[in-house]
């Protein structure tokens, strides 16, 4: 059943290709990879042939191709005239490798990297594990590549051994050290002016603060003041008439007479 498959794929593919198949090339976002480390690659591809239920699709490697005739339709072969990150066909795999399905074909639910559109476009992402890897040859030895000796990039050819000659492309990467972010600049503190200067640390000190007031003395008790002495009666009082003035003498002169009686005094 897969060889018939096979047999009628061919057939499909020898047909007259339609508009979209010519000229199949793939886009690839960044143009660079990093030289160290892993780099996801996002690749959208346009003018491919797109065959309806029709067995296989693409396959879509990284890896290295040699010069002049590499493509299976020319004869080349795995190994030999290009090679590529190995990986499973599984489709969680790793990430080197990605199957596109023809639409409505058998294989599709295998597919990890899309479908190839009716106008021939397709788009996936491939990871690129860096400017070295290792690959088996064509007798099975492994080899160590260097993608900054020999040219590399993306490989696309049909899948599950179908040879398409309109699939068939290759796009080369190449790898940079990527630019660092430069370090963001340090704030800047303004310079105050001169109206607004900091306080220097050799300011004038500040007077001592004045003493205390004295405590406050217990009120004083007032004082009262002596009576004065009686009057003797021969003061004279002021009357409106002279008559009230004798009188006043009069009555002075007989109390100090009484006064002196009690006191034991005489008249001598």
């Amino acid at each position: 059943m897969r060889k018939l498959a096979t047999a009628v794929a061919v057939m499909a593919l020898a047909a007259p290709l339609p508009a979209s198949a010519a000229g199949a090339s793939v886009a690839v976002s960044p143009a660079t990879a990093d030289p160290e480390y892993a780099t996801v690659l996002t690749l959208r591809g346009s003018g491919f042939q797109s065959i309806s239920k029709a067995y296989g699709g693409v396959y879509v490697f990284f890896g290295w191709v040699a010069d002049g005739a590499w493509r299976p339709s020319q004869g080349g072969s795995a190994g030999a005239t290009y090679r590529y990150v190995q990986d499973s066909e599984a489709k969680d795999n790793n990430g080197f490798q990605r199957f596109v399905a023809f639409p409505g074909s058998d294989t599709e639910s295998a597919a990890n990297g899309g479908v190839v559109a009716a106008d021939g476009t397709w788009s996936t992402q491939l990871v690129v594990p860096g400017a070295r890897f290792r690959t088996a040859d064509r007798d099975g030895n492994v080899v160590d590549v260097d993608c900054t000796k020999v040219r590399c990039g993306v490989i696309t050819i049909g899948a599950h051994g179908v040879v398409n000659t309109t699939n068939e492309t290759f796009t080369p990467v190449s790898f940079a050290v990527p630019r660092q972010a430069a370090p963001a600049a340090p704030p800047t503190s303004a310079t105050p002016s001169s109206s607004t200067a900091a306080p220097t640390t050799s300011a004038t000190p500040l007077p001592p603060p004045p003493p205390p007031p004295p405590p406050a003395q217990p009120p004083v008790a007032p004082v009262a003041a002596p009576e004065p002495e009686s009057t003797p009666g021969w003061v004279p009082v002021a009357a409106a008439s002279g008559g009230g003035v004798l009188l006043a003498a009069g009555a002075g002169t007989l109390l100090w007479l009484r006064r002196r009686r009690n006191l034991g005094g005489t008249d001598e």
